[in-house]
């Protein structure tokens, strides 16, 4: 996939579940992102408008930058 242009700051979305395991679009900021990592899409940190960490770990293909 070649190196994703992502870095701390940027807005992101991506696919989520709710409780009952329905996806929806969930969407925050990055707030680390390392690449190359263990995992071949690199390792990121998304947080909410609050700072809440809301996804944590492998940087698969499912996450986008915001337009």
């Amino acid at each position: 996939m070649g190196k994703r242009k992502l870095k701390p700051g940027d807005r992101v979305t991506f696919e989520s579940h709710d409780e009952q395991c329905q996806p929806f679009q969930q969407s925050g900021t990055v707030k680390e992102y390392v690449y190359p990592h263990f995992h071949p899409n690199g390792y990121i940190e998304v947080v909410d408008e609050v700072g809440d960490t809301i996804l944590y770990g492998n940087a698969d293909k499912g996450i986008q930058k915001a337009k």
